[in-house]
């Protein structure tokens, strides 16, 4: 029976979950692990009875998958139950093994009605390539929960319910500012929240209990570097450098992020000097989140647009030499920054 598509499928997974009623087929996936995987846990809890759990619940690695161990999981019937569940993790779903290449149509076409499977994609990215002849078969047949970062307000929101959960409290303000520096992953967060709420020591959690124990993410990383360097304390933009690479980040990725943030600079001063709004300088920046953006005009209120131009060609010129040739990448980096601070003191 074909599944009517909702206006969003991961709302149809939670109103499914909330029902008690299961599609035949999910497809989860996303960039938001924490969502990804409470949800894929809530179907387990919801679709199979815990005391008949290892006869009704069937997982595979994609990697290992063959059409037999799939067709005999979909065929057997599910033990005191009404429905049987089949994971299958990080399986290509439209580029199959060779072996999957007629079977898998036929599979999926046909599904008993006791059965709920789900593809779950943790590793692989799990896009639909909607130019695949699977792909419209899925499109009938499947319920697409594709869990994305969620936006800083439904983030906010969630971090004060978890501060809350540990007897603490947050405000937006101290939200926002903490998914500035640790990054939007809720995985993530989840732990930097537990550490700021063991921090705190007045019910109530502060900036400087932020900065005291959780980790920055790179992109914040970069900020303080971009700072340094138009302080004039090119020292301590190296030194940031080397407690990155200390940190195991790859000197490209690390140059990568430096050189996205200078090109967002570069974006927010053009935006001011043509006298774009909020909604134009988020669009621009490719970023959902009004905290970002306007640390990103701050910043770019400091420097000129001729340094910024200038500093935009020569990471641009940099980036291609960490990717292109066998430098020393550390080095070169090192060259760069400095470059960018003679010019900016020049």
């Amino acid at each position: 029976m074909p599944v009517k598509q909702a206006k969003s499928g991961k709302f149809k997974l939670i109103q499914d979950l909330r029902d008690g009623t299961f599609a035949p087929l999910y497809i989860i996936s996303g960039e938001e692990t924490y969502l990804k995987e409470y949800y894929l846990k809530e179907l387990k809890e919801k679709v199979v009875d815990e005391t008949f759990r290892d006869f009704n619940l069937t997982e595979f690695d994609g990697k290992s998958l063959t059409p037999e161990l799939l067709s005999e999981a979909l065929d057997s019937y599910p033990a005191m139950a009404e429905k049987k569940l089949v994971v299958v993790t990080d399986f290509d779903l439209y580029k199959p093994p060779a072996i999957f290449a007629d079977k898998l149509p036929e599979l999926l076409s046909d599904l008993p009605d006791y059965i709920c499977l789900v593809f779950f994609f943790d590793i692989l990215e799990g896009k639909p390539d909607k130019r695949t002849k699977l792909y419209k078969l899925l499109n009938k047949a499947a319920c697409f929960a594709e869990f994305d970062h969620l936006e800083e307000r439904e983030l906010t929101a969630w971090i004060e319910r978890q501060f809350r959960a540990l007897d603490r409290a947050i405000s937006p303000d101290v939200c926002s500012y903490m998914i500035f520096l640790c990054g939007n992953s809720m995985t993530n967060l989840q732990g930097e929240i537990e550490k700021a709420a063991a921090h705190s020591t007045t019910g109530e959690i502060k900036k400087y209990n932020i900065d005291s124990v959780c980790s920055r993410v790179l992109e914040a990383v970069v900020f303080d570097l971009t700072d340094a360097i138009t302080a004039g304390r090119f020292d301590r933009a190296v030194a940031l450098i080397d407690d990155l690479i200390a940190q195991k980040n790859n000197e490209v990725m690390i140059f990568t992020v430096i050189l996205r943030h200078i090109q967002r600079l570069y974006a927010a001063k053009l935006c001011e000097s043509a006298r774009r709004g909020e909604r134009e300088l988020l669009e621009l920046l490719g970023t959902k989140s009004p905290y970002y953006a306007k640390q990103i005009q701050r910043a770019a209120r400091r420097v000129s647009i001729g340094w910024l131009r200038n500093a935009a060609s020569l990471c641009a010129e940099t980036d291609a030499k960490l990717k292109g040739s066998a430098v020393d990448r550390q080095k070169q980096i090192e060259l760069t920054l400095l470059a960018l601070a003679a010019d900016f003191g020049g």
